[in-house]
């Protein structure tokens, strides 16, 4: 997500690698906490209205520029709930 966004890899080259290991991990039973779970759900779904192939691309597809725009807004939520996470680690070490 972060090379994505970091502009290191292409949409068509995220979508394949992303939606292969979500299936992996699904197939391998991983269990995940609600507010994380959903922030992939939002992830897969924009890669849901995504054309890996711009040539099958409708003018109603999400783009290049909002598939980054929304995994973006999905890494800022993933931070913010490790942030949490932590602050709450350390009042409750404190």
């Amino acid at each position: 997500m972060r090379d994505l966004v970091g502009g290191k890899i292409a949409g068509p080259d995220f979508a394949r690698a992303w939606l292969a290991a979500r299936r992996r991990a699904l197939d391998a039973g991983e269990r995940l906490r609600e507010r994380f779970d959903r922030v992939l759900t939002d992830v897969f779904y924009s890669l849901d209205g995504y054309a890996i192939d711009p040539t099958l691309r409708d003018p109603d597809d999400v783009t290049d520029e909002e598939l980054v725009t929304e995994v973006r807004m999905a890494l800022d939520h993933l931070d913010s709930l490790d942030l949490s996470r932590r602050h709450r680690g350390w009042s409750e070490g404190a």
